[in-house]
């Protein structure tokens, strides 16, 4: 039996010899994947046939059952979404789908300010009231027993894929729901929408590979939008599907790339997609309606897909102008709650859509669960709330101690929604206040290195390796180096705002490298022209000038605190 430090040895020569890693890679990745095969196969052989799929559960020939069905006694189908951009996808994906097998279906995704997550009793009513047999939900449904109770009294065949944790009891229903049954990776819904659209296909005679043609793009879009882990279908979904999106088949998402300056780019980096492509799909949802985000994908033509495009950047502009108000206004009440467990922040008027992404900035900035909450305009007396964690932190584990006080708790571990009376917010601050806060099994924060480099060990020799393991994000984070012996040949501070740090790092001969630190201008003054300093940083690729190079992004400096922004909230 080989020692754990034999193990790795080996590994790194396999790495290095059969797979091409160089060296300096071979090292890190050996040590991150432990020797585990069932760990690093997705990563090294990305193959859609390698996909695990949906085939593991039981559910799956139930579901296509009914939809057989449908199709054969002509029954109308309606595809039930949720107003973010995973779950549009997953409608998207499965309702092209039945329009290319002549089926009779329709579409819904709610207001996230009127019908609010989930599946809603008066839509319910309305779906049978209109003729639909069968409710197909999608990114919602596991944690509506009411509602699919109430779906089976009006006679209509429910059917889910959801990837959200339950909350109570599970609805009667065929459900494929990977924290419900083994063999399924996590994946987000679009991705499970797009292998179901696979075997939805070959179950009535097509060709499956058309949904690799068609949907395998929105798949990968799913999960960097979602930041579902990038392990296992995650990745391969990813890896694969990102590749297609500069070329995608569907007018409207090559529109929003031309929008967001975008279009030219033959290689688009996962940042590109998380940072500017997915926040102006989700603005549709936070800030007017989903179905301006659906109507995008569904678009025909491209005119008509370029007019909805430049409205989603419009509304996308709007978010950020409110976003950047509501987390000042968060920011400052969370100063004054010092020693709560968990951030409770409150105001009647904060927009709905975007207390999601501030309370990922509040629990990032404090190291702390937040939850941040606001009045909901269609019911006097009613607050609902998004949660977020740290990346260790179970969120809604630790929220369970006040189920009793919410009317509404879902989620999973890295994101929570709550609906909570107004007059019980003082008992939820109370109760959260000395939580406990459930650290996810095997989870621990982010060491700020996972190998040591020298400059010269560094430079675009690396690309081709990094662009196999590409793209980077959750469970699958971008290598991170110290970096010794770093001599500061210039430094800068760039951005807009001058918020950000630009170094150039002297290598041997007259070459240098770029080192970028997002957010790290408060390092300018330690880092001047003529240092040499040990720096942490992560390796990624860029596609500046459309050209695939490395990307050093600045961690900090060794050995200190790297992402401590408490004093610029």
């Amino acid at each position: 039996m080989l020692s754990g430090q034999e193990a790795k040895g080996e590994l790194e020569r396999e790495l290095a010899n059969e797979h091409n890693l160089p060296p300096l890679l071979a090292r890190l990745f050996a040590a991150r994947w432990q020797n585990d095969p069932s760990v690093s196969a997705p990563y090294l052989s990305p193959r859609i046939e390698e996909l695990n799929g949906l085939g593991a559960s039981p559910a799956l020939p139930e579901i296509l059952a009914h939809l057989k069905k449908a199709r054969a006694e002509n029954l109308p189908v309606l595809f039930y979404g949720d107003y973010d951009v995973d779950g549009v996808l997953a409608v998207c994906i499965l309702f092209l789908v039945s329009q290319q097998l002549g089926m009779k279906s329709g579409y819904f995704l709610p207001s996230r300010f009127k019908e609010g997550y989930g599946l809603n009793q008066r839509v319910v009513q309305r779906t049978a009231e209109k003729g639909y047999r069968v409710l197909f939900a999608l990114d919602c449904g596991t944690s509506n027993k009411e509602e699919v109770d109430l779906a089976h009294e009006l006679g209509l065949t429910v059917v889910c894929l959801d990837h959200h944790a339950p909350a109570g009891d599970v609805p009667d229903m065929p459900l494929i729901n990977p924290h419900l049954q083994d063999g399924i990776d996590p994946m987000c819904t679009a991705g499970m929408a797009y292998c179901f659209a696979r075997e939805w296909l070959a179950a009535e005679g097509e060709d499956p590979s058309l949904a690799d043609k068609n949907f395998l793009d929105l798949a990968a879009l799913g999960t960097i939008g979602d930041v579902v882990p990038l392990v296992g279908d995650n990745f391969i979904l990813a890896h694969v599907g990102m590749q297609r999106i500069p070329q995608s088949p569907h007018p409207g998402l090559r529109a929003m790339l031309r929008a967001l300056k975008l279009g030219a780019m033959e290689f688009l980096t996962w940042r590109d997609l998380a940072f500017k492509l997915v926040p102006a799909l989700n603005a549709a949802g936070r800030m007017a309606h989903a179905r301006l985000a659906a109507e995008l994908f569904l678009a025909r033509d491209e005119k008509a897909a370029t007019t909805l495009a430049a409205q989603l950047v419009r509304l996308n502009w709007e978010r950020r102008d409110t976003q950047d108000r509501v987390h000042n206004e968060a920011a400052q009440q969370a100063l004054s709650q010092e020693g709560a467990a968990v951030l409770v922040l409150y105001k009647p008027d904060w927009n709905q859509g975007v207390t999601g992404i501030v309370a990922a900035k509040i629990a990032e900035a404090f190291g702390r669960p937040a939850l941040i909450l606001s009045d909901l305009d269609s019911e006097e007396g009613v607050s609902v709330g998004s949660g977020r964690a740290p990346s260790e932190v179970n969120l809604l584990a630790t929220l369970e101690p006040v189920r009793g006080v919410a009317t509404r708790l879902g989620g999973h571990a890295a994101a929570a929604g709550m609906t909570v009376p107004t007059a019980a917010i003082p008992e939820l601050r109370s109760l959260l206040h000395d939580a406990v806060a459930v650290r996810l099994a095997g989870v621990k924060p982010d060491e700020p290195f996972e190998c040591e480099a020298e400059p010269d060990e560094l430079g675009d020799g690396l690309v081709p390796a990094l662009m196999d393991l590409y793209p980077f994000g959750e469970g699958h984070p971008p290598p991170r180096i110290r970096l010794r012996n770093a001599r500061v040949e210039r430094a800068r501070l760039v951005g807009q705002d001058k918020t950000h740090l630009m170094l150039s790092i002297r290598r041997s001969g007259a070459s240098l490298l770029r080192v970028i630190g997002f957010r790290k201008s408060h390092l300018a003054n330690r880092l001047l022209e003529g240092t040499t300093c040990d720096l942490d940083v992560e390796l990624d690729l860029d596609n500046y000038q459309n050209r695939v190079g490395l990307q050093l992004g600045l961690i900090g400096l060794a050995g200190e605190e790297s992402a401590s922004e408490q004093a610029q909230v």
